[in-house]
Parts: structure tokens; C-alpha cells; sequence
């Protein structure tokens, strides 16, 4: 028995509720050595009768955290007494070791409380590796919450502009939504990593501006925080970046992205009347999209340029072009083998309307676009909707319109000869006679990015997609 038991009764009813002065606790010391941190929170009996309330942390013995509920050390409390109108002191402690790099990123576990069939938790969450680490701090309604990673407001109210610079030193973890705010730049440098926690996301918000700057041999990479086997392809463990317009260009250049809900969602601002197409582009340049379980990429009036586009594997687009906008995709690699369930919708599809924001169909133009030496497959009979040239298509609709299709160089419903496309191996090994994909693609020396494949090998044939093709 825990305290001092007072002569009194206890409910039974089902409707005792605990008031926890906490909801969640956060460890917030980066562990860079094994250590312990402890905090406290109260729980609180607000009715005149006492209750009993089982309490236990969820991780048992294994977990790092360790719990003292009023005096007493142990994993499972059981019919704890708290008199009518008192509460009782629960003290948790975290022993982390930050040197393991096996450790995820956050360390999550819960204190959990049954007080007559009445569940409660508080959530606990430690740092587990040496990090930067952003936990949200600002909440607006109507928005998830978020922190300012370049920007803000002063002391005074007066709005911060300023550019972060993100160097490879350590991993960056992003708890909540990340936000570039008006007049600020993120610039992320070459092998930068960036782990989102659950529901997370990176957020350029309208005159805001993003460089991440990777290379062929030092890739950017943006993923879910959970490192376990299991989840090293999992769709759906993080929310999308989402970039809407700003003053400049914003350029991804050799960036993987992957396990996301939406990987790339650029849109021009939803808030402004008429929303219209944004003046600048997403570039993208040996970019990489993979295991989304929406899409990989749904632009919304926005215009974007791609060399050396990869984006695989969604549950529903790949890439969604919609409403106004402008496009150049050269040498890329649409391919949707989809393992996780049905999928209804094409890997591919470019339309000219969208829904604004007060759910009313609204039609836009799209100005002169390209779409050159690319692939849009996948394992449904129609992987794509609408307008190209030098590509290889699975489709059931008719691509002879020469005002939308170069007559001579569209290929429809061949094997491209991917390497292992349903275990995401896209590559073109090289056969005798080649696989099909293999010197169908023209030359564009005007684009001098697309001179390198994805991997950075130089186009010789030159192929379709994204990869130029190897020998086997």
C-alpha cells in the first residue's frame, strides 16, 4: 500500500477520471553520454470520494525510464489510493546511452493509468542519439503544431529574417511540423540527414525558400525517425514537404526522400484569392521519391523542372500534376508496383483544374511543357493520364494525337526491362539484345544536368528513365 490510508470510500464508478498535470513529458537534454534526467507530474483525484487507479509503465522492466509513484520504485502499481480532493506525486527518471547509434532517435514509452475501466496516459519521449533536435512550440488554429527552424518573431513582435544553414555534423530530427517562414532560407548541405517523428513534416511556408544541396556521392536524405529493419520501407510514417511560393527558386539536388504520406507537395499559397500559379519552379535534380503511401509528388499550380526524377512505389500517384502550372521532366523514371494494397489510381496524371479552398472546382492553364526520354509504368493496365514525347507508356488510352505526342517516339505497353521493379530496382541492365528501354532517349545537351544518370553516371545511348543503362 502506497501512503497513508485514509478512512474513507472509494468509488467503483465508471466515470472517475484522473486530472493529470501532464499530458506528455519530454527529456529535452541531448544524451551524448549515459545519463539521468528526472521529472515529476501530478495526478489529481478532483472528486470528493477516493478512487483506486491502476498504474504501469507500458515498457515494463526493459524500458529505459524508471518510476517512483509516492515513495515507492517499480513498473506496475496496482490499486493505488488517492483520497477525494488529493493528489500523489509520480517522479520518472530516463538512463539513455547517446553513444549507442543503434538507439532511435526518440525513445517513447507510457505511463498508462486504469482507474475503473478508465484509461489515461501521459506519453514519455527522451532523446536517444546526439541530434538537433525541434520540438513544436507554436500552435495555431486549424494548423499542426509547429517550430520555426529559420524565422519567427522577436521578443518585441517584430518577424525574424534570417538563413539557417544545416551542415553535416549531426542528424536533424523534426518533431511536428518544421517551418521556413516568409523572407527566410533554409540551405541543407551534401549527406545532411532529416528524420521526421510520426506525424512530422518540413514546411516552406509562402515566401520562404529552399537549397538542399546534396551530390552524387553525398546524397540529402528526408525519412521516418524509426531506424528498425521493419520500417526501412514502411509508407506513411511522416507527413510531406510541403513548399508553397516564394521569392526565388526553390532546388532539391540529389535527395532521397521516402516513407512518407505526400513526399514533394509544392502548391501556391491556398489563403491568397484565386490562387494563382506560382511565378518561380521546383527544381529537382537527381532526386528520389520512394514508398509514399499517397503520392510522391502533388503539385498544385505550381511549376516544377526535373532531371533525373525517380519516384516509385505510392498508393495512389506517383506524381499528380494539377490546376495552373508549367512543366520540364527530363529523364525520369514514374513507376508504381505498389505492394501494399489495391490500388485504383494511375501512376501518372496531369489535369488542368483543382479543388480551392472552399471545395470549388476551379480550371487554370498550363503553359508549354516538355515531357522527354521517361518511363511511366507500373503493374495496373492505365499508369498515366495526358501529354508527351520520347516516353514509354502502359496505357490504354490513345496517344496518337500529334499535338500531345511525338509521332515516332512513344512506346506503349512494352517491358521497360527494369531489373527487379517488385522489389524497387528500377535500374536497365544491359542484355543482348538490350532490354527495351535501352537507346530510346534523345539527347538534350541544353540540359546539362541530365549528361549524369540518378547515380551519376554519364548517359552514353542514351536510355529512357532515370537510369542509364549497365552492364549486368
Amino acid at each position: 500500500m502506497l501512503g497513508c490510508r485514509k478512512d474513507q470510500l472509494f468509488t467503483d464508478s465508471a466515470g472517475a477520471k484522473l486530472v493529470l498535470s501532464q499530458d506528455s513529458i519530454l527529456f529535452d537534454t541531448v544524451f551524448t553520454t549515459v545519463g539521468t534526467v528526472t521529472k515529476r507530474f501530478t495526478v489529481h483525484n478532483p472528486g470528493s470520494i477516493g478512487v483506486r487507479t491502476n498504474i504501469a509503465l507500458q515498457g515494463g522492466t526493459p524500458s529505459p525510464y524508471r518510476m517512483n509513484v509516492d515513495g515507492s520504485t517499480g513498473v506496475n502499481f496496482s490499486e493505488v489510493e488517492i483520497p477525494g480532493g488529493d493528489s500523489i506525486y509520480i517522479f520518472v527518471e530516463a538512463t539513455i546511452d547517446g553513444s549507442n547509434a543503434n538507439n532511435p532517435f526518440i525513445v517513447e514509452d507510457h505511463v498508462l493509468f486504469n482507474t475503473n475501466g478508465n484509461a489515461q496516459q501521459v506519453v514519455l519521449q527522451a532523446w536517444g542519439q546526439n541530434a538537433h533536435f525541434f520540438h513544436p512550440d507554436q500552435h495555431v488554429q486549424g494548423f499542426p503544431a509547429f517550430s520555426y527552424i529559420a524565422g519567427g518573431y522577436d521578443s518585441l513582435g517584430n518577424q525574424i529574417c534570417e538563413t539557417v544553414h544545416w551542415t553535416n555534423d549531426r542528424p536533424y530530427v523534426i518533431m511536428g511540423y518544421a517551418v521556413v517562414d516568409s523572407c527566410c532560407s533554409l540551405v541543407i548541405d551534401p549527406g545532411v540527414r532529416v528524420y521526421f517523428h510520426g506525424g512530422g513534416g518540413l514546411w516552406v511556408y509562402r515566401g520562404g525558400n529552399i537549397q538542399a544541396n546534396g551530390t552524387a556521392d553525398s546524397r540529402i536524405t528526408f525519412q521516418g525517425d524509426r531506424l528498425e529493419a521493419m520500417y526501412a520501407d514502411l509508407p506513411g510514417q511522416w507527413d510531406r514537404i510541403w513548399i508553397n511560393d516564394g521569392p526565388a527558386d526553390n532546388k532539391l539536388t540529389h535527395v532521397d526522400i521516402k516513407n512518407a504520406l505526400i513526399g514533394l507537395q509544392p502548391q501556391s499559397w491556398i489563403g491568397t484569392p484565386g490562387q494563382p500559379t506560382s511565378a518561380n519552379w521546383l527544381k529537382l535534380n537527381g532526386v528520389s521519391i520512394r514508398n509514399c503511401s499517397a503520392a510522391g509528388i502533388l503539385s498544385e499550380n505550381y511549376r516544377v523542372k526535373s532531371t533525373n526524377l525517380l519516384v516509385e512505389n505510392c498508393g495512389q500517384y506517383c506524381v499528380a500534376l494539377t490546376g495552373g502550372g508549367q512543366y520540364d521532366l527530363n529523364y525520369c523514371t514514374i513507376a508504381n508496383y505498389w505492394a501494399y494494397g489495391v490500388r485504383q489510381d494511375p501512376a501518372f496524371i496531369m489535369t488542368n483544374t483543382f479543388t480551392d479552398i472552399n471545395g470549388a472546382t476551379q480550371v487554370r492553364d498550363i503553359a508549354t511543357s516538355q515531357f522527354r526520354n521517361g518511363i511511366i509504368y507500373g503493374n495496373n493496365g492505365n499508369e498515366f493520364q495526358l501529354a508527351f514525347s520520347n516516353f514509354l507508356f502502359r496505357t490504354d488510352q490513345s496517344t496518337s494525337d500529334p499535338a500531345h505526342f511525338a509521332t515516332g517516339s512513344i512506346y506503349r505497353n512494352q517491358d521497360p526491362g527494369f531489373a527487379d521493379p517488385y522489389n524497387g530496382d528500377f535500374h536497365l541492365p544491359f542484355h543482348t539484345p538490350p532490354v527495351f528501354s535501352v537507346g530510346k532517349g534523345v539527347a538534350t545537351p541544353e540540359d546539362p544536368e541530365s549528361l549524369f544518370d540518378l547515380e551519376g553516371t554519364f548517359r552514353i545511348s542514351p536510355d529512357l528513365g532515370c537510369y542509364e543503362g549497365s552492364p549486368q
